[in-house]
């Protein structure tokens, strides 16, 4: 009956919070987003250890150092923009994902290169920037498919999968999914995937990488996908600008050359995948929502 009734309220609670954020303008909920990141970031005293501890890997430095906090508390602020933006995803239409949403020609023509392989494309990125924006953004021209988490929460899981279903994007549940993407890389689809799931990546298959000098783990569905089925992959991501649009970036794509040594081939392309994703986060560390710990290490941090 508890958890029925703090379902029932969390579903409330973002319809009323989405209702409020469609009607808002810009002016008055990005600001009131802020002040919410900076109340999330005082109080969530857990999640700010966490976030510090991995920052203070990627900027190579102290935990207790200036740059390592500013850094984690502007990431608190990026994160809650997103949750208004999201909250709008509704809303908005092919033409305002076109405005929101630059893609500049390099990387356009780095997806197109992809493609044109009629093997489907793997993308794969972080929770970084706005992912559901570019997702979507990009799913205009092409259907994507993208293998996530379900919620406990069953109401509200159901409103999020309608969400994007309504932008071309199918959110295919953990349960079966390499099945349904394998078929939607036959169709000459998309298939998404995050890299970054810390403790949650011990528990699917995984390799250790080096992301910022130390070694981690990572799940190797990617490179399995990539070495089964033939598609490329794309290390993509969509940061933010300082007026709040995006510009979306793509690396060159990647092609996993199938040996007979299997492990190493995964391993390799992992690593591949993982240089380019630390390439995308050096530049805007504080566009990273990493509030779970990265590096196994005392909560990732450097002494």
């Amino acid at each position: 009956m508890r958890e029925r009734l703090l379902h029932g309220g969390a579903f409330w609670a973002w319809r009323v919070g989405a209702a409020l954020a469609q009607r808002l303008p810009p002016w008055i909920s990005y600001p009131a987003a802020v002040a919410g990141g900076e109340i999330a970031y005082v109080l969530w005293i857990r999640r700010r250890r966490i976030a510090k501890a991995n920052f203070s890997v990627v900027l190579d430095r102290p935990t207790h150092d200036r740059e390592v906090a500013r850094v984690a508390r502007r990431s608190f602020r990026n994160f809650a923009k997103y949750v208004v933006e999201i909250m709008r995803f509704p809303r908005l239409e092919l033409e305002d994902l076109q405005r929101i949403v630059t893609v500049d020609p390099r990387s356009l023509a780095h997806v197109r290169a992809a493609r044109e392989h009629g093997r489907g494309l793997i993308f794969v990125s972080m929770h970084f920037g706005n992912f559901e924006i570019g997702g979507a953004r990009i799913a205009d021209e092409m259907p994507l498919n993208v293998i996530g988490d379900e919620l406990e929460n069953q109401r509200l899981m159901d409103l999020l999968v309608s969400n994007r279903a309504h932008k071309n994007v199918k959110l295919v549940p953990p349960e079966g999914a390499i099945r349904q993407v394998l078929r939607a890389l036959r169709r000459n689809e998309m298939v998404g995937l995050m890299m970054d799931l810390g403790p949650r990546a011990h528990e699917l298959d995984n390799v250790e990488a080096t992301f910022f000098g130390e070694r981690t783990k990572f799940p190797t569905i990617a490179a399995n996908l990539a070495r089964v089925s033939g598609a490329p992959i794309v290390v993509a991501a969509v940061m933010r600008k300082r007026d709040n649009t995006f510009r979306g970036v793509a690396l060159a794509p990647i092609f996993v050359e199938r040996t007979k040594q299997t492990a190493h081939d995964v391993q390799r392309t992992t690593q591949t995948i993982v240089h380019g994703l630390e390439q995308l986060v050096r530049g805007d560390p504080d566009q990273w929502y990493i509030f779970r710990p990265m590096w196994s290490r005392p909560e990732g941090a450097r002494s």
